[in-house]
């Protein structure tokens, strides 16, 4: 309605006017643009070129991780399964290997490397072998196996010294919750606690296995034998 009360002449300049308003606006958002460009363009540049670093180095890193993972596993494979090597030169094989292995593959062939050595009844290096998966694991699941297969193995050992006694328990006691030998661990420390004739110990121990909703079934019906037995013990 108004625009048709205006002349055309009136019309013709506000429709200008708009434009022209609209031109300007442009030019300011274009100009505080440059101005943003021309103050940060070595900030925005570093970053563009820092994230398509870290694209192509996790790329690169993926792709060689791969074939690394290949070459290993074909290497170990080759080890493990040649009938026509002695496990005494597996084992020295193995530690060779181990020596450059990534990936958990050191892991592996140390632990290999232990079960060959419980075969030949070498039982002082399989303990060492044990310890040196604990100090160098690549994974704290292998670690905390470790710790665990050291503690058996040391306790199955008639002259096992207090100091290595109060050694293993430590790192037993040092497996959290949040891992998946913690229960295991729990077991293990429950039945070192019976052996150095702490029942007390022992059944807090398996108490707490017991009463957790999270302990495997076997490990916690395991539990439930040991405080049966702790309480016919110290009925006696």
């Amino acid at each position: 309605m108004q625009n048709k009360e205006k002349s055309l002449k009136d019309q013709y300049i506000e429709i200008q006017q708009k434009a022209f308003i609209r031109e300007v606006n442009e030019e300011v958002r274009n100009e505080k643009a440059i101005l943003f460009w021309n103050k940060y363009k070595y900030y925005i540049i570093s970053i563009i070129v820092i994230v398509l670093a870290i694209t192509i180095s996790k790329n690169v890193y993926e792709s060689n991780k791969i074939k690394t993972g290949v070459k290993q596993a074909e290497i170990f494979e080759r080890i493990i399964s040649n009938p026509s090597v002695s496990t005494t030169g597996k084992i020295l094989e193995l530690k060779d290997f181990a020596n450059n292995a990534k990936y958990g593959y050191r892991d592996i062939a140390y632990f290999n490397i232990y079960s060959m050595q419980i075969e030949e009844k070498d039982i002082p290096s399989a303990i060492e072998t044990l310890k040196t998966i604990i100090s160098k694991a690549t994974d704290s699941t292998f670690k905390d196996l470790a710790i665990l297969k050291l503690a058996t193995l040391n306790f199955a050992q008639s002259d096992i010294t207090e100091e290595t006694k109060t050694e293993i328990i430590k790192l037993l006691s040092k497996i959290s919750a949040s891992k998946p030998f913690y229960f295991s661990a729990q077991y293990v420390l429950g039945v070192i606690y019976i052996s150095q004739n702490n029942p007390n110990l022992a059944k807090t121990t398996f108490d707490r296995i017991v009463e957790n909703e999270k302990a495997p079934i076997g490990i916690k019906s395991q539990s439930l034998n040991m405080l049966n037995f702790i309480k016919s013990q110290t009925a006696k």
